[in-house]
């Protein structure tokens, strides 16, 4: 898979792209969204080392809904089975897989400490969740937004360093290390794209969140509201996990139409 280099504004490209791909299997990506998060709900209610390994099949996850937009564009239904596709094949890459899912919570929990040491007073973050009434009581208060921007401005350098890394391993069986090495240089590249890519989806979150309340004013019906809230919500949320293959596929060459679990070169 050979590096290629895009223009800035290829970032728009990959958002539009996402939703288009969703817009073919609306259905299918919301499915495998509620497939995740119940997953998630599940492994997080656990001991927290069980939340450990959900972070540490993130890339597998990543990987799973690229395949995914792979089949929608094929014409072909998505199904749960996706998700496992990657390292369900006798000659898939599973030991890569489950190092590079080491590599990412190792990476996860230095940048959790790091935030902790940068940010606000552990001590004084516990006081404010105990004593907040509510969820919007407790995300409108200084310390805790500066703890969330210091967690956010550390994790989205590691989440681009891993951007690439599943295909990478997937197509191009290269290892761990190799990958990670290529799917940083590819980011870095090309960040142009990248922050293009990430301010337009920003700028759709925002744009979402004035709907809702405008939504909230103009149904009567808190619950109906809620309902067509999260559902278009997730709806946004897999128009951006579908729009992660574009982002790989423009930066590397594409794997072949028939390349599933198989190496692309």
């Amino acid at each position: 898979m050979n590096l290629k280099l895009v223009k800035a504004s290829q970032g728009l490209v990959w958002v539009r792209q996402g939703v288009l791909a969703c817009r073919k299997q609306p259905l299918g990506f919301i499915g495998l969204l509620g497939l995740v998060g119940t997953v998630a709900l599940l492994l997080l209610s656990l001991p927290e080392q069980m939340g450990a390994l959900f972070v540490g099949v993130m890339p597998l996850v990543w990987m799973g809904f690229m395949l995914a937009t792979r089949r929608a564009l094929a014409g072909e239904r998505i199904t749960p089975a996706v998700m496992i596709e990657a390292i369900k094949q006798p000659d898939s890459p599973r030991l890569a897989f489950a190092q590079l899912g080491g590599a990412y919570i190792l990476a996860t929990l230095l940048v959790m400490q790091i935030a902790q040491w940068l940010g606000p007073d552990p001590e004084a973050l516990d006081t404010i969740r105990k004593a907040a009434k509510d969820a919007a009581e407790l995300i409108t208060n200084p310390l805790v937004q500066q703890d969330m921007l210091w967690r956010a401005a550390l994790t989205i350098p590691v989440s681009l360093i891993f951007w690439h890394t599943p295909a990478l391993v997937l197509w191009a069986r290269m290892p761990v290390g190799k990958a990670l090495f290529f799917s940083a240089y590819a980011t870095w590249r090309n960040l142009g794209a990248f922050i293009v890519y990430g301010a337009s989806w920003l700028g759709i979150l925002i744009v979402a969140g004035l709907l809702d309340r405008l939504l909230m004013l103009l149904i009567p019906i808190p619950a109906a509201a809620d309902v067509i809230a999260v559902i278009a919500g997730m709806w946004l949320a897999g128009a951006f996990y579908a729009s992660l293959y574009f982002t790989v596929v423009a930066c590397f060459d594409a794997p072949p139409k028939s390349a599933g679990t198989d190496a692309a070169a």
